[in-house]
């Protein structure tokens, strides 16, 4: 589980990462949309990720 977590918080942070490159750059219009995508996609399954992971092991 803990790694798991581990893949979860790399995820988060490379996520935001690529959200806040979107947002703060000036590339095309088609890579920005699809960075933005991608990055709160990959925020919010991580963050998922990192519940289930800390509602599995408290059940266990």
């Amino acid at each position: 589980m803990k790694r798991l977590l581990v893949i979860c918080i790399i995820a988060l942070i490379s996520g935001n990462t690529a959200t806040l490159i979107a947002l703060t750059t000036n590339l095309p219009q088609g890579v920005s949309q699809g960075l933005l995508l991608g990055g709160v996609s990959i925020t919010l399954l991580s963050i998922g990720g990192i519940l289930w992971t800390g509602y599995y092991t408290k059940k266990r």
